[in-house]
């Protein structure tokens, strides 16, 4: 029953889209709405109360605010046994409550739909985003240790006991505070379902939150500093992954919370110097990357991180010889620049963009006189908000 769902708005000083966000759940007859006001300056509340009226529950942040604390008050209201989040500048669409509560009927903690992305500034439709095969299958939410593949992270509707369990939102964590929530019900054993169905619009804006990609990059990392190596890898083993594909895991995690020289160590089991380099370990997994390639592209990366740029260039050379990729011409011309090797670098910069149009990284390398953007992570194949494109 859609009364079991409460759905869940956070907002500060969003008078401009609050009242679109509203209109678009209100035909959600049956689900309580909660509207958590984060110290906003302007009519937000206003607005928001002119539309849903008395259908409307409105509760102030606590102080100091943010959106972390925002988000667990909201938390914390729920009365229901499932709750859903509508961010303020976004659109739910009619219908999606029913779906979203008997996937969590059928058991799971944590369910998603798919996404369309809107251009915020001109309304134009960008793309559809859906959730990857290999996340939707049996422990296939563990993957998210090794990346974010979910369309949102906060779209979500989820089990109010399970987000309760799992120790509720960190104030301190500011950016992915959703996403370092999931992980911790994954860690429980929280269980995801998702469905095809489109029931979400999100806007994007190039001045929101999550387009602050140094300040999500240390939330992330603090995020995940809070899962051992070790309990990572043994819940992939319990799970049924191999030893290899487990140690892979713990490289990316490694390399998101900037413990390079750790993750050199997970490489060496992750893909042994003997290993078949054509072989690709899943073909339908996150990384259906040939072993060759994936080995010199991260130990490239990760002996860029250490300083080696000697070193790091022959690998990455290497990675470009197996497979020219945008990511490898990046971080090879990062290497040439440190070695002092100015126009292979403004080349490998200009292959790179080439090779992926409006790709930031390399727009801010060729622009630099230090060039020191490296990218630690093979881009995304699968259709997302790319931290690394510049649109």
């Amino acid at each position: 029953m859609a009364s079991d769902l409460t759905l869940l708005i956070v907002a500060r000083d969003a008078a401009a889209t609050i009242e679109r966000a509203l209109l678009s759940c209100l035909s959600e007859l049956d689900c309580p709405i909660v509207l958590v006001d984060d110290f906003s300056r302007d009519d937000t509340v206003k607005r928001a109360r002119s539309v849903a009226g008395s259908r409307l529950r409105v509760l102030s942040s606590p102080p100091p605010g943010g959106v972390g604390r925002a988000r667990q008050c909201a938390l914390d209201a729920v009365e229901t046994k499932y709750g859903a989040w509508l961010d303020a500048d976004d659109e739910w669409i009619a219908g999606r409550a029913g779906r979203l509560v008997r996937m969590l009927d059928d058991g799971a903690d944590i369910a998603t739909e798919s996404i369309d992305l809107i251009d915020g500034e001109t309304g134009q439709w960008r793309r559809r985003l859906t959730v990857p095969s290999f996340v939707r299958g049996r422990a296939g939410a563990l993957r998210l240790f090794e990346r974010n593949f979910l369309p949102g992270d906060t779209q979500v509707a989820f089990r109010t006991q399970m987000f309760r369990d799992a120790g509720g939102f960190d104030p301190a964590v500011r950016g992915p505070e959703s996403f370092d929530l999931l992980l911790r019900a994954i860690r429980l054993g929280a269980r995801l379902a998702a469905g095809d169905e489109v029931g979400y619009r999100m806007f994007a804006y190039p001045g929101s939150l999550s387009r602050n990609l140094e300040r999500q990059r240390a939330a992330l990392t603090l995020a995940l500093r809070k899962h051992e190596y070790s309990d990572v890898h043994r819940m992939y083993l319990e799970a049924g992954y191999s030893g290899r594909i487990a140690s892979w895991a713990l490289v990316m995690l490694a390399q998101y919370r900037g413990e390079s020289r750790q993750a050199l160590e997970f490489l060496d089991d992750a893909s042994p110097r003997d290993a078949d380099h054509a072989e690709i370990l899943e073909t339908d997994g996150p990384w259906p990357f040939a072993e060759g390639w994936r080995r010199a592209f991260h130990r490239g990366t990760l002996l860029l991180q250490e300083g080696d740029s000697l070193v790091a260039a022959a690998e990455l050379g290497r990675a470009e010889e197996l497979n020219p990729t945008a990511e490898g011409a990046n971080n090879l011309g990062v290497a040439f620049a440190r070695l002092g090797y100015r126009s292979d670098a403004q080349a490998a910069f200009d292959l790179a963009g080439a090779r992926f149009p409006g790709y930031l990284d390399a727009r801010l390398n060729r622009e630099a006189q230090l060039p020191s953007a490296i990218t630690t992570h093979p881009l995304r194949r699968l259709a997302s908000r790319s931290e690394y494109h510049a649109a």
